[in-house]
């Protein structure tokens, strides 16, 4: 499983050929994140304790309307932990109007080297999703999805919001909070868990910027057995 996150990098380098034609009419940009977190909670489960992550993505516009993101990650969990993952994703997203987006999203997980009950029982596979997304303005928005994990043979949806502030030309706090639902997920079935996220992003400069945050995880299911989460942490970005 670690050998996978070098390959997805060495995917990323590799040089293509794109047509002048069209590489004049794309605009794209690359970003690449790496982070720290005291807790990894993945839909209201827990996956590993601290952990380290590092992101890779583009985002092709594809037209004024039409914008493509393809990347991947690799999260490893620190200490005594030996849980790893490694993922590769594509979102589709169609600008209908200033107010709506609609898009669609592809996403394989592989899971490895955990003995923690409930990651064990975790498997490999896709996730497949469509999602909308409503902007009240440029500071607030909500957006609904539904996902179909392969790996789990049982179907993920949630109803999320997110706020910003900016609080200067350089930082903006920003505020995400949801509710999810599953469907014979791994166990859990019904309501699943209300989330919450508030981070604070400075820019460092206009390609460079450092991002912490805390966030947690209520359970919603009387039911089971496991514990709400909380956790915080670190991202650091760099765009190009």
């Amino acid at each position: 499983m670690k050998a996978l996150f070098p390959l997805t990098l060495i995917t990323f380098c590799l040089p293509h050929n794109v047509p002048a034609e069209v590489e004049k009419e794309m605009q794209y940009g690359v970003e690449v994140l790496s982070g720290y977190r005291s807790g990894y909670v993945y839909r209201g489960f827990e996956l590993a304790e601290s952990t380290i992550d590092f992101q890779l993505e583009a985002e092709i516009a594809l037209d004024n309307h039409t914008f493509l993101s393809l990347g991947s990650w690799y999260a490893t969990e620190t200490g005594n932990g030996d849980f790893d993952e490694a993922a590769f994703f594509s979102h589709l997203r169609f600008e209908k109007s200033d107010q709506l987006t609609l898009g669609l999203s592809a996403t394989y997980r592989a899971f490895g080297n955990s003995k923690a009950p409930l990651t064990a029982i975790f498997e490999d596979g896709f996730d497949l999703g469509t999602f909308a997304t409503w902007h009240f303005n440029n500071d607030f928005n909500a957006t609904a999805g539904a996902y179909y994990d392969t790996g789990a043979e049982a179907w993920y949806g949630h109803a999320e919001t997110r706020w910003s502030k900016a609080l200067s030309d350089k930082a903006f706090f920003s505020l995400k909070t949801g509710i999810s639902y599953v469907d014979d997920y791994y166990g859990r079935d019904g309501m699943n868990d209300a989330y919450g996220r508030l981070s604070l992003t400075y820019n460092i400069s206009d390609t460079v910027s450092i991002t912490p945050f805390i966030g947690g995880s209520v359970l919603l299911d009387d039911n089971d057995t496991s514990d709400d989460q909380a956790y915080g942490g670190v991202w650091f970005e760099v765009r190009f």
